[in-house]
Order: C-alpha cells, then sequence, then structure tokens
C-alpha cells in the first residue's frame, strides 16, 4: 500500500491549520505518514475530488458543512473506504435547534463511515449509549516541539490559560476559583476574540491579578514557555465531557505545572498534575514546589510516550491498514 496515493485526508475548512482540532487529529500525523490531504468545500463537487484523487480510503475530520455527507455517500457508491473523525458530539435533552441539526448530520455521516474515530473513552461511551455505534479511540498528539521541564514555581505566580472562544466561560470560572485566595499573579490569556474575553471578565475584582491578553497563534508556545504554570479549568457539562485532552497535554509537553479540574474523565492524569479547585492548585504548588515539579517532570515522560506524533501516527496507520487489505 502506498498511503501517499491510497489516503487522502479530507478537511471541510478553508484554512484548516487555524483550527486547533484539525491540527491535532489531522494535518500532523497526516504529514508524518505522507498522507495527501485536500479541502473540500460546500461546493464543491464529491465525484469530482474523488474522481480525480482516486484514493483508496478517506479520512474525514470534523465535518464543517453537510456537503461532506454528499461526499461520504459519493465514496461508497464508488467503493471508497470511510473513515469520520468527531468531535464535540454530545448529546442533551432537551435539544436545541442546532444540536438537533448536529446529531441528524453527524449520523448521516456515521451510517456511510466504515469507521468512526473519536478522541476520548468518554466521547466513546456516550456515543454508543445514544446511537449503538461503537467509535474507535485515537487521541489527539501534543502539536508543540517538547520543551523541559521546569525546576522551580516562583511566587508571584506566572500563569498561561490558551484555548478558544468556546472555552472562555471555563476561564471566567477558573478566575474565580484563583479569587477565592488571595495571591498575586500575572495570567497570560492566549485565545482568539479578544474583545470578547475582555469583556466577559471585565466584571471581576482581580484583586492583585494582572491579565495579558494575547491573541491564539501558531507560535503560542513561546508564550506559554515563559510562564511557571497552565491552568485548564472544566464545567461539569456535556459539552466538555466528549473534549480532547489535547490542551492538557500540550501543556505537559511544554513543561509546565498543569492545573486542571477535577472531573472523572481526566483523573488518568493525577499523577502528572493537580487536579480540583484552581485556586487551592496554586496554594498547593507553592507549599509543595518539589512535588510541583516532580508531577511535571514525570507528566512530560508520560505525553512523550504517549502522545507524540510518532506515536498517534502507528494508530492511525494500524486503523488503516484494518481497513484496507493489502
Amino acid at each position: 500500500m502506498d498511503l501517499n496515493k491510497d489516503i487522502l485526508w479530507v478537511f471541510s475548512h478553508s484554512n484548516p491549520s487555524s483550527i486547533p482540532s484539525y491540527v491535532f487529529s489531522g494535518i500532523l500525523p497526516a504529514d508524518y505518514l505522507n498522507i495527501q490531504k485536500v479541502i473540500f468545500l460546500k461546493d464543491h463537487d464529491p465525484k469530482e475530488i474523488l474522481t480525480r484523487f482516486n484514493p483508496k480510503l478517506i479520512i474525514i475530520n470534523k465535518a464543517m458543512h453537510t456537503n461532506v455527507i454528499n461526499l461520504a455517500r459519493t465514496a461508497k457508491e464508488l467503493n471508497i473506504k470511510v473513515i469520520s473523525i468527531f468531535d464535540d458530539w454530545y448529546f442533551i435533552k432537551p435539544e436545541g435547534k442546532r444540536t438537533k441539526l448536529r446529531f441528524i448530520d453527524n449520523l448521516k455521516l456515521s451510517k456511510y463511515s466504515d469507521n468512526i474515530v473519536v478522541k476520548t473513552k468518554s466521547a466513546a461511551d456516550i456515543i454508543y449509549k445514544h446511537t449503538g455505534f461503537r467509535a474507535k479511540i485515537i487521541p489527539d498528539c501534543v502539536r508543540f516541539e517538547p520543551h523541559m521541564p521546569i525546576n522551580k514555581i516562583s511566587y508571584p505566580f506566572t500563569i498561561s490559560w490558551f484555548g478558544m472562544d468556546t472555552n472562555h466561560d471555563t476561564l471566567e470560572f477558573g478566575i474565580r476559583e484563583i479569587l477565592e485566595y488571595d495571591f498575586v499573579a500575572n495570567i497570560k490569556i492566549i485565545t482568539n476574540k479578544l474583545d470578547k474575553i475582555r469583556s466577559k471578565l471585565s466584571n471581576l475584582n482581580l484583586k492583585n491579578i494582572s491579565l495579558e491578553f494575547i491573541k491564539w497563534n501558531e507560535l503560542m508556545d513561546k508564550e506559554v514557555i515563559t510562564t511557571d504554570i497552565v491552568i485548564i479549568p472544566y464545567l461539569n457539562d456535556h459539552k466538555r465531557l466528549v473534549k480532547s485532552y489535547n490542551r492538557i497535554t500540550d501543556s505537559i509537553n511544554l513543561g509546565r505545572f498543569t492545573i486542571i479540574s477535577d472531573l472523572n474523565h481526566l483523573r488518568k492524569f493525577n499523577n502528572f498534575c493537580f487536579l480540583g479547585n484552581i485556586g487551592k492548585g496554586l496554594k498547593w504548588s507553592k507549599e509543595n514546589n518539589l512535588l510541583a515539579v516532580e508531577k511535571a517532570k514525570k507528566g512530560f515522560e508520560y505525553v512523550n510516550k504517549n502522545y507524540s506524533v510518532a506515536t498517534i501516527a502507528r494508530d492511525w496507520k494500524n486503523i488503516i491498514y484494518q481497513n484496507i487489505k493489502w
């Protein structure tokens, strides 16, 4: 099998590299395996694309429009195998109109897929519960070059938070937990839609906390490594339950001490992060500096072993070979 000729990795957005989940779960493993990539937009002709590339298998990253369903259906008609990746497929009741449409579209795409892939076991369990589909689990790989772990945590705290605007509510939640304690800290906020997050946080009495707002960019790791700590607060809701671990693994891979909320599906990181109230985690790191550094170092080794591009690309290679006979 020639992975470059026989496999086609499909992105349904005009600028895939601007979508973090596309980078983690598509661009990096595809490049590592030398798999050809294509942008497929809502006005593109499915048959023309498939005829031009003539693949034996297509991998469809998170669908951004309904023409992706037509692509999968056409692929099946042409006897081309289909693997679909699902991000954020959550189920709530009562469902809003947008959620219902997402469910219907994802369900259609699933039925045309030979395999569906999700990032975590909790996401796979939820999909099986609601649809009966058994998903394969391939986590996101780390996206940055590793950076040696910190050797101490300084005070006042230097903290970073990064994420897209869909997670702005979690940042406000985390800062409120920090404000339960009287810490001096600078927090770098790396995100899109800066005006939106500035407005959201403007009602907080920040006391001794200063905020620095940085527009999200592909070199954001250079900002993160200027801080000792990354905070990743989570809300305990249906959306966060199916999220990838990629912000956690990226933070650990960059050698930072990482504080995350204590949710059941995140406890696999208990030996490598502080799990719990974000403010309490800062207090613990201040009182247990050496133990915090040890967690960061152990986590760095764990993530490099289990979430490197090479490791995740091997998982992809295995599922590709399972779907195509030599």
